[in-house]
């Protein structure tokens, strides 16, 4: 198994993982310099760093790493009996050696669902392209949902929308862009979120001030006094322009006002 292609799925996946590598030996140990190994739980490892004891310290120390998102490098010393003089983490290993492990850290990237594969969806996914973001795309439209014609989706799901909005399972931090090709399909995916009640860090829905307020109206009569404070539309922040290319690059700015703390959003001044 090439270690690198492993990390490049890895990647490709938005799935989080720990790539540990020997870089420096001194005396007996059980891994050689550019020795590799991937951490992606305690249970699913690829490759080796040397087996036994380190291997299993490593394998502690990757996922810790993980949860913090720290990289970093760990010096070990492989023997109990020898004395430490230093801040090296003692093993009771019989190889009396010493090995210096780096850590590094691929989280996962914010997910953000696209509901509506047209002009200013396509506009989108590329200006995101350019930031740290995992793009899925939902189209119920066979010429939408391609690579051909939205090459800069990581993942794109054919799927009517009410349907992908029923079963989908976005995790707490992801951003939900709404801009399908009709109004009545717009609210059929917001209709499934509250129905769900699916907490997300950002829902944003393209429309007109007059239409926004309309729809914010809609999920109060449908759903009570719900809390719409992550709801966003109309959508992007007031930058100006009306192309798909300016609205795309007032959204993606909106997006990443929201992870920053930053608020100039055009449905704030509704």
């Amino acid at each position: 198994m090439n270690i690198f292609e492993k990390a490049a799925e890895l990647v490709k996946q938005n799935k989080p993982f720990v790539l540990t590598t020997v870089i420096k030996t001194e005396g007996s140990t059980p891994g050689k310099v550019g020795f590799k190994m991937i951490v992606v739980s305690e249970n699913e490892t690829y490759g080796t760093i040397g087996g036994g004891e380190i291997e299993r310290e490593v394998i502690f120390e990757a996922l810790k790493r993980m949860k913090m998102k720290e990289n970093g490098i760990v010096e070990y010393l492989l023997s109990g009996d020898a004395p430490v003089k230093d801040e090296a983490k003692v093993l009771n290993m019989s190889c009396s050696g010493r090995c210096w492990i780096f850590y590094e850290v691929f989280g996962n990237k914010p997910i953000v669902y696209i509901f509506g594969g047209g002009h200013v969806g396509q506009a989108l996914l590329k200006q995101l392209s350019l930031l740290n973001f995992h793009k899925i795309l939902i189209d119920n439209r066979p010429e939408f949902a391609n690579k051909e014609t939205n090459p800069y989706a990581d993942e794109i799901i054919l799927s009517d929308y009410s349907d992908y909005a029923y079963s989908f399972n976005p995790p707490e931090d992801a951003f939900i862009v709404i801009m399908t090709h009709g109004h009545s399909h717009d609210f059929d995916v917001i209709e499934q979120i509250y129905a769900r009640n699916l907490k997300v860090r950002y829902i944003g829905v393209i429309a007109s001030k007059t239409k926004a307020q309309k729809l914010k109206n809609q999920i109060k009569e449908v759903f009570g006094d719900v809390d719409l404070s992550n709801l966003h539309s109309p959508i992007g922040l007031d930058i100006g322009g009306e192309t798909p290319q300016e609205i795309a690059l007032s959204i993606a700015a909106e997006i990443q006002a929201e992870i920053y703390k930053k608020s100039n959003s055009l449905s704030s001044k509704l």
